[in-house]
């Protein structure tokens, strides 16, 4: 995980807003929100952006989103215009984040040199505020109007379950859950598949198999008949690897639905707006102080939880305070940790800064 932008509501000279990029294994880079600025965080971040591949956006609130049609614009720099349609990015989001991006490459004339698929995550009746229907706002594309390069369109609606599945393939489980805020808000769940253990060559070598077709016939999980010998898997196969997990949240004042989609996470990362003495204030807009971020981590059992989206007056861990009125984020770090030891939890803390990077590793076994 690399953190490109931890603050919330606008961008300080030591903060951008909302983007978080989860690099993957064979280089593919995930990107989960993209507040304004996002292109000059990834400038000055390990992560390539000709990696991108999926663009999960969790509300349609301008911190976390004003710089996504700035990106789309350019992610397809050194791609070659003749077959750069072969190149598909997947961007997720709530009803809405289709008509949002349609009308801002549209009116601004901006082609774009790769194809562009669009999930919209549909929120439930409960999600939306009382006073919703003040704004006389249309969130919803008419076909006609869909961009040149869209290349897919599909809405997924919240199941019988209670949560949304966004994507699921053989590597990897992507789903949503609903998060209280003053507008659809989401958080994701990203799941590995578990992994094959590695197959002990050493031992096949001993018997007188050299590599070859065998091998991958036992890596395959099949059992192999070998000169009079029966093989199995299970002898020449270790432990299956167990796949990793994180979550990454929206803004939320309330975050329980998360569990109904994530067991037991490597890495949680919630926000943390404002300290725990101004928890009436951050509830009354949605957001959650360092106890209540802490208090979900431990339910979900999860084995890391990093603090993020964090108010601009909280300066990063270590910086000098130069005025009246700035705040130390250390303040919302000591708060977790000791709701963490109040609880006798395991947790571990850590709060975020930008370009702070975190890996993942795997696990011995499932």
């Amino acid at each position: 995980m690399v953190f490109l932008g931890t603050a919330s509501c606008f961008p300080t000279p030591t903060r951008g807003v909302s983007c978080t990029a989860l690099q993957l294994d064979d280089g593919q880079v995930w990107l989960f929100d993209c507040g304004e600025g996002s292109q000059i965080q990834l400038q000055k971040s390990s992560i390539k952006p000709g990696k991108i591949t999926k663009i999960f956006i969790t509300h349609l609130h301008g911190d976390h989103l004003y710089g996504l049609p700035g990106l789309l614009c350019t992610l397809g720099n050194g791609l070659d215009p003749a077959t750069g349609h072969n190149t598909v990015i997947e961007l997720y989001g709530p009803t809405g984040i289709r008509k949002f991006v349609t009308t801002a490459l549209g009116l601004s004339r901006s082609p774009l040199v790769f194809s562009l698929s669009v999930i919209e995550i549909v929120p439930t009746q409960q999600q939306y505020p009382a006073d919703w229907d003040s704004w006389k706002v249309d969130h919803h594309l008419q076909e006609e109007f869909k961009l040149p390069q869209e290349c897919g369109y599909r809405k997924v609606e919240c199941n019988k379950d209670g949560f949304w599945p966004l994507l699921s393939s053989k590597a990897f489980k992507v789903n949503a859950a609903a998060l209280e805020h003053r507008i659809p808000s989401f958080g994701f769940c990203v799941r590995e598949s578990d992994g094959a253990g590695s197959l002990d060559a050493d031992k096949l070598l001993g018997l007188g198999i050299k590599p070859g077709p065998i091998y991958g016939k036992l890596k395959a999980g099949k059992t192999v008949e070998h000169e009079g010998m029966v093989l199995e898997p299970s002898q020449f196969i270790g432990s299956p690897v167990k796949g990793r997990e994180i979550v990454i949240f929206g803004d939320t004042c309330e975050s329980s639905q998360i569990l109904k989609i994530t067991k037991a996470p490597d890495l949680f990362i919630h926000e943390s707006t404002n300290e725990n003495a101004l928890k009436e204030q951050c509830i009354q807009y949605g957001h959650s102080t360092p106890a209540m971020a802490a208090d979900i981590a431990i339910r979900a059992k999860a084995a890391k939880l990093v603090l993020f989206h964090l108010s601009p007056r909280y300066k990063p861990v270590g910086e000098p305070l130069k005025k009246e009125g700035d705040y130390s984020a250390s303040t919302l770090l000591a708060e977790a940790r000791d709701y963490v030891q109040q609880q006798n939890s395991g947790l571990v803390v850590e709060i975020a800064h930008d370009l702070m990077e975190i890996e993942i590793p795997k696990k011995n076994k499932v």
